[in-house]
């Protein structure tokens, strides 16, 4: 059987010129693509890799790479066959999906990531990069699936990004009202854990939806992250309230109270000391397993998971317990290591 023409369409440009000249984490989009190209089709080291490219383009494409891989690169401008999958240089690609995808003769739009055509295409790109190596731990076993099949289904209709943010945010809160007001019967403990669940998959698809559809933008990401954060300190407000109800010990309002300033405290130094840059180093840098483990007691994913499994369980009081201690203390740490650095 012959195997299907692989072909990267170069031509696509930006606001700046020729997107294949752009640079994501320190490459040209079209060095990526060249390699995405020999991996997925499975070419051969010597088999040149066909680039479907302007003429007057050819020569700053070309020099893009060294003097050992320029051979293998074949410059075309004719129209590409009609049975070719294109790779276009305004997309980038997850390698895994796309060799699948080349292997099943499929579509290679359905391996996309990131579209670089949108108005804020270029400027996200990198830190969504960043933010995938890290992300949903647990999630990603089963929340990814259902989360992309809705995302592929609302990507044709009126449906934007922002709307499933708000979805999410409105199932969260709801799940956070049960925990306050619901009591700690059977019924109350499976709809809060199942409003967490179902608001975990509206979390993740928004992001997928923004992708498919090339709609992200500044705002959606700020109404993100900030609708993040204000579920979070609801839902401890929550717990805190519900225990105070509970047993009558205003020490849980206390727990309370330290949490939020704690989980403040956090995310104000981290704005403060973090950037794309530092977190693409920091995850290309060894990391002792303890420092890792730290880490990932505080990943979003994994507290969400803790919630949705202490709401079943109904001890959601371990989570805000164990959290009003380590926030603050991750907070004090990083200041400290911050002065030392700089003393």
């Amino acid at each position: 059987m012959s195997r299907v023409p692989l072909i990267i369409d170069a031509r696509p440009r930006g606001p700046r010129g020729p997107l294949a000249t752009e640079l994501i984490g320190g490459r040209p989009v079209l060095a990526r693509l060249v390699e995405l190209a020999r991996l997925a089709s499975g070419n051969d080291v010597d088999e040149p890799v066909s680039v479907h490219a302007r003429i007057e383009e050819q020569a700053s494409f070309a020099a893009l790479f060294d003097e050992f891989e320029r051979p293998r690169l074949a410059f075309v401008t004719g129209p590409p066959p009609a049975n070719a999958s294109i790779l276009r240089s305004d997309r980038v690609y997850d390698p895994i999906k796309l060799k699948r995808a080349i292997e099943q003769g499929r579509d290679p739009e359905m391996a996309v990531l990131w579209r670089l055509d949108g108005p804020h295409g270029l400027k996200g790109v990198e830190e969504e990069l960043v933010r995938r190596l890290s992300y949903q731990p647990l999630g990603a076993y089963w929340a990814f699936r259902p989360a992309q099949a809705l995302a592929r289904a609302l990507v044709p209709t009126r449906v934007r990004p922002n709307m499933v943010t708000l979805a999410s945010a409105a199932v969260f809160l709801m799940g956070a009202g049960i925990v306050a007001w619901g009591g700690m019967n059977l019924a109350s403990r499976c709809l809060a854990g199942l409003a967490l669940a179902i608001a975990l998959v509206l979390d993740t698809t928004d992001g997928h939806l923004a992708r498919l559809q090339g709609t992200a933008s500044d705002f959606g990401r700020w109404l993100d992250s900030n609708l993040d954060e204000v579920c979070d300190m609801t839902l401890h407000a929550s717990i805190a309230w519900a225990c105070f109800v509970h047993d009558g010990r205003a020490g849980w309002l206390l727990v309370g109270m330290i949490y939020a300033m704690g989980k403040y405290l956090f995310i104000v130094g981290h704005q403060d000391t973090a950037t794309a840059a530092d977190a693409a180093t920091e995850v290309a840098s060894e990391v002792s397993p303890i420092k890792q483990a730290v880490r990932l007691a505080g990943h979003a994913d994994i507290r969400w998971h803790l919630w949705i499994f202490l709401a079943l369980v109904g001890h959601l009081e371990l989570a805000l317990v164990a959290y009003a201690f380590y926030f603050p203390i991750r907070a004090v740490a990083r200041g400290i290591t911050k002065g030392v650095a700089h003393g």
